[in-house]
């Protein structure tokens, strides 16, 4: 079985605009529904199941009736960071997953995803038990401590930037939280912060520039245009 976990339990203090990042509406519908559309049309997801911002279950439930997301299974309050999100969406699961079994865990924040970078992390997942969407940045990457004054200068081909979605063998990925949290190694931004610091390597699958996150007002304009070209193209 392959479950789909959509991480929408963030606010971001920084976005200027009323309503949290997730929940914006784009062309009269909300940014999480473009994301869980592309989960809910992919051959191989089985089920949805949403880590939700607290407050905003029951509109999930009206989204998800109006716009015929019919795999979605469970919403469950999200956690403090994406960790613990992760940790509570795994905990949701855990009575019909197991070792083969697949979770592919993506940001309701990133609505452009697509069909290819899915299916690129459920396979790689078959073979080395995760695949993590990345890519190389092509900027010029420096170390700076206040923003205000560059330090050093990185090497940008050893530098990925790493994305969702991210498969998960759901029993290598239950264990190692589990154990994350009896070292005390939790605040993760990440599943694949959390595996490094756990001191074991992830696995790239494919990603793409056009795999965008929303962070800011001029993302939110970005994926206007970029579903417009999207959807001219069809």
């Amino acid at each position: 079985m392959n479950i789909a976990l959509i991480l929408a339990g963030g606010v971001d203090p920084r976005f200027e605009m009323d309503v949290p990042k997730q929940f914006v509406n784009v062309f009269n519908r909300p940014i999480i529904v473009y994301t869980l559309e592309i989960f809910q049309n992919h051959p191989e997801i089985d089920e949805i199941i949403i880590t939700c911002l607290n407050g905003w279950q029951e509109m999930v439930k009206v989204y998800a009736k109006q716009f015929n997301i019919t795999k979605l299974t469970k919403i469950i309050q999200g956690g403090r960071d994406a960790q613990e999100s992760t940790y509570q969406g795994l905990m949701a699961m855990q009575e019909k997953m197991g070792r083969g079994d697949i979770v592919v865990v993506h940001d309701a924040i990133r609505p452009m995803v697509s069909d290819e970078l899915i299916s690129s992390s459920i396979q790689l997942c078959k073979k080395k038990g995760m695949g993590i969407a990345a890519i190389y940045t092509m900027d010029t990457i420096m170390r700076s401590e206040n923003g205000l004054e560059g330090e050093e200068s990185i090497n940008r081909y050893e530098i990925m930037k790493v994305q969702t979605p991210q498969a998960f063998d759901y029993d290598y990925i239950w264990a190692l939280h589990n154990e994350a949290l009896q070292k005390n190694c939790v605040g993760a931004w990440d599943n694949s912060t959390m595996i490094t610091k756990m001191g074991q390597k992830v696995y790239f699958s494919e990603g793409s520039e056009l795999n965008l996150k929303i962070n800011t007002l001029e993302d939110v304009e970005i994926f206007r245009a970029l579903y417009c070209m999207k959807r001219d193209e069809g």
